[in-house]
Parts: structure tokens; C-alpha cells; sequence
């Protein structure tokens, strides 16, 4: 029988491969996953330039993150698949979650941003209703606000998932 719950962060920029990580995960641990952009383009639709798009992203990860928090208390081990771009903010959540009683396990999807840049122009040229449309000084406009996890971070490689 397994001892603590584990809240998995799913930390990577866009077109990584975050979410196709985060389901095989799921696969193999039987964790809920919980994708905030699924959320998102379900309730929103994937135009992230839509008016008010950002209060409601927002409002969003608030829910989805509840959720996983609340499950967590539950006892049900959690992927949260959202990116979480920020350094201050993965601290946050990792204390957070031992508030409640599990442990982080953060992994980091790290790809480079020339295999990015072809995955969001592929994703653009054949979108779906499952997928944002990024554009290129969109994608490049988000990565001011990146800040990849550094070693004193404590994360796993999603390479190393055997």
C-alpha cells in the first residue's frame, strides 16, 4: 500500500510536449490528470487573443488547481499538467502540496525552442479544436515570461520516465 499521495507538476513552455507526457504518466501511475488547457478550450475555445481570454485563463487554473489540491487531500495522486513557467510559482505549489500531505514530484519537459517553433507552426497549420492557435510573436512574446527550472530545483527529466 503507498504511503503519501503524489501531486505531479508538469513544467514546460508551450509545444514542449507537456500534455502528451502527462497522459502517458497517467497511463502508467493511474494518477488524475489534470490538463488547464483542456479546460480552457473547452469552456473558452482555443483563441487565446479572444477579449477577457486572460481573466478567465485565470479563473481557470484557480479551478483546476482547487481540484487537484482537493484530491489530493482525498488521498488520489494528481498530475497537473499546466506548464508553470515561473520559479516563484512552482515553489508556491510544491509548498502547497506538502501543506496538504503529498509530495511533489516535479517533471520538467525540456525541449528546445527550434523544436518548439516547428511543433506550434505545424499545430497552427493543422489546428484543432483540441489546440490553441500561437502565433509567432505570440510564442515570442511568451518567452520573456519563461524561466526553465534550475538544478536547485529538484525535478526529474520527463525523458527519464521509464
Amino acid at each position: 500500500m503507498k504511503s503519501q499521495t503524489t501531486v505531479y507538476l508538469i513544467c514546460g513552455f508551450i509545444g514542449a510536449g507537456k500534455t502528451t507526457f502527462a497522459k502517458k504518466l497517467e497511463d502508467k501511475t493511474g494518477a488524475v490528470r489534470i490538463t488547464k488547457d483542456e479546460w480552457s478550450i473547452r469552456l473558452i475555445g482555443n483563441d487565446p487573443e479572444i477579449d477577457g481570454y486572460a481573466e478567465w485563463d485565470a479563473r481557470i487554473i484557480g479551478l483546476s488547481r482547487d481540484f487537484a489540491f482537493y484530491l489530493a487531500e482525498k488521498g488520489i495522486d494528481v498530475i497537473m499538467d499546466e506548464g508553470f513557467w515561473a520559479k516563484e510559482e512552482r515553489e508556491e505549489l510544491k509548498r502547497k502540496i506538502r501543506a496538504v500531505g503529498a509530495e511533489p514530484v516535479m517533471y520538467y519537459v525540456d525541449t528546445p525552442i527550434e523544436i518548439i517553433r516547428e511543433r506550434v507552426t505545424e499545430r497552427n497549420g493543422n489546428l484543432t479544436k483540441e489546440s490553441f492557435e500561437i502565433s509567432r510573436e505570440m510564442l515570442d512574446s511568451y518567452l520573456m515570461g519563461w524561466q526553465p527550472p534550475g538544478e536547485d530545483e529538484h525535478y526529474l527529466l520527463a525523458s527519464e520516465l521509464k
